[in-house]
């Protein structure tokens, strides 16, 4: 089950996403008429299925048509795959930050990094190892480059 928390802040309209996006999701309840900015938060998105890509599609599509800015804050791991399997999932709107997943060497610990898209692009990709918060060990990228960032390239 999706929930989400709005909040107005300066221009935009702040969109907070938690939960899974299934069968039951109506964005046009849950968010309302699109705004003119619209910032959308997706860090707690852990799974998005078939039926739940399709309301996505059909509500941010018809957003960025009716002229809404859109930002996508913080991609889960989850929705970063969706940008690299369905062509038009952004609907136009502009991924600012994903998180980027990564594996402990020490103790096999999953965790995700944030990472802003302008500094992964800057970086031509060079990811860097994180610091694991369990062990302290170093934990690295967990992931094919070429697959996880294909989004990237459009």
């Amino acid at each position: 089950m999706l929930n989400i928390v709005k909040e107005q802040k300066d221009n935009a309209l702040n969109i907070i996403l938690t939960g899974s996006i299934e069968e039951s999701v109506d964005f046009d309840k849950l968010i309302g008429d699109p705004a003119p900015v619209m910032h959308v938060n997706c860090k707690a998105v852990p799974r998005i299925n078939s039926v739940g890509v399709k309301a996505w599609i059909k509500y941010f599509k018809r957003a960025q048509e009716s002229g809404s800015k859109i930002k996508l804050i913080e991609c889960s791991i989850a929705i970063v795959e969706q940008l690299n399997l369905i062509s038009n999932f952004s609907c136009g709107a502009e991924v600012e930050s994903i998180q980027v997943p990564f594996a402990c060497e020490s103790c096999g610990a999953e965790l995700a990094g944030l990472f802003k898209v302008t500094a992964l692009k800057d970086s031509q990709l060079n990811i860097p190892p994180l610091k694991c918060p369990k062990c302290s060990g170093q934990a690295v990228f967990d992931d094919i480059p070429e697959e996880y960032f294909n989004f990237l390239e459009d």
